[in-house]
């Protein structure tokens, strides 16, 4: 398929691409070079967020090193360093795979021939509510995430430890941190609050904005399989002398498709492999906190975050199973004609599309498991894994 050059029609997921160009993200213009302000822009993100992660990791390693004297707090460690370095991991993905997206969310311009561009619109406009709620979601559960210990702050003094208080280590942190200093006074404190804030969101609103753009590009293309399949059915009342000339159109847009999905797929896989494996470890060590810390605050915002990673999950496998359905389903769909009236040579086209359906359309994770509802089931057994492991350890 042939590249359009960049006109204000051709822009999809609008949203997503406004809140990616506000992380600095998203370049400016389709066709950009990748220069040193670029790469500064590329950097200055991830780095903004190393203030933060590096404390975070420090807190993490000394409680290893003295034997892990309270597993829950070791836990919140994790499951903050898992979420950041998850984040960072998904950006270079995405960093890697820039210009073939950039390129995908182009390209959807070209199936308006196909006569569907009413539906497409109408598509895209759908991504981007679910992309609005999923944000509007994000930032609502990072308030109510940063708020909670500021209302438990009572609790944590009663239970601080004297090395926390020789440390200078304060409560109302979002995550807790070491740093070679004290900083329970003001107006450190409240930096490092601010900044825990800064981070807890912009880790959010990244992660969010990558899935939604995933699961917008499946919905389009499940969207253009439920098009094609339309189109077969319509065979059904084909004049007689023009089936074959209705066939050639159904096999181009068929190849459109898959060629469109595939390259979908080359360029998300490796994004995808956070989804099957580090997910899991989130969701365990989620459930664990849920549990298990004393404070009925920090039981909430920790239900809150694992609500959010379930329902981003179950997005990405959900419109996955969608794409895989859709395309068995054309298969299907073309076996159900009339088939054996055509001539040997239609006959021998309605094969290749049935040859061809019979391989669904997959997303794959590098090599790792297909994105899909069984893929899903199994990242909760292995969450349900990691849980019982963490209790026993408790």
């Amino acid at each position: 398929m042939k590249f359009f050059k960049k006109t204000e029609e051709n822009v999809f997921f609008g949203f997503n691409i406004m809140v990616l160009k506000a992380c600095g993200l998203w370049p400016d213009l389709i066709d950009y070079r990748y220069d040193k302000w670029r790469l500064m822009k590329d950097c200055l993100m991830i780095s903004s967020l190393m203030p933060c992660a590096v404390p975070i990791m420090a807190d993490f390693i000394m409680q290893l090193y003295d034997g892990v004297p309270n597993l829950t707090a070791a836990v919140e460690n994790m499951i903050a360093l898992n979420c950041i370095i998850g984040m960072i991991y998904m950006v270079i993905c995405f960093i890697a795979n820039r210009r073939t997206i950039i390129k995908l969310m182009v390209n959807l311009k070209y199936f308006n021939k196909y006569g569907n561009s009413r539906k497409t619109k109408e598509v895209d406009e759908k991504a981007n509510l679910f992309s609005k709620i999923f944000m509007f979601y994000g930032i609502l559960g990072n308030f109510v995430y940063m708020l909670m210990p500021q209302l438990s702050i009572d609790k944590c003094h009663n239970n601080r430890t004297a090395k926390m208080i020789d440390d200078g280590v304060p409560c109302g942190l979002v995550v807790r941190s070491v740093f070679p200093f004290k900083f329970d006074y003001k107006p450190v404190f409240e930096i490092i609050f601010v900044h825990q804030i800064y981070t807890c969101t912009m880790v959010s609103i990244v992660v969010l904005a990558l899935t939604m753009l995933l699961c917008g590009f499946l919905m389009h293309i499940v969207n253009q399989l439920k098009n094609l399949r339309e189109f077969i059915a319509k065979l059904r009342h084909c004049p007689q002398d023009k089936p074959g000339e209705r066939l050639f159109f159904i096999i181009q847009y068929h190849i459109d498709v898959i060629e469109y999905s595939q390259n979908t797929a080359k360029a998300f896989s490796t994004m995808l492999l956070f989804y099957i494996t580090l997910t899991s470890l989130v969701l365990s060590v989620l459930c664990f906190e849920v549990i298990m810390v004393d404070a009925f605050e920090d039981s909430v915002r920790f239900a809150l975050h694992l609500v959010g990673w379930l329902a981003i999950l179950l997005s990405v496998c959900y419109n996955g199973q969608l794409m895989i359905d859709e395309s068995v389903e054309v298969a299907n769909d073309i076996y159900s004609l009339n088939w054996f009236n055509f001539p040997v040579g239609i006959q021998k086209k309605i094969q290749m599309i049935i040859m061809r359906s019979q391989k669904p359309l997959i997303l794959d994770a590098a090599g790792m498991g297909l994105v899909s509802l069984p893929a899903f089931l199994k990242v909760l057994s292995s969450a349900y894994s990691f849980f019982t492991l963490l209790l026993k350890l408790k």
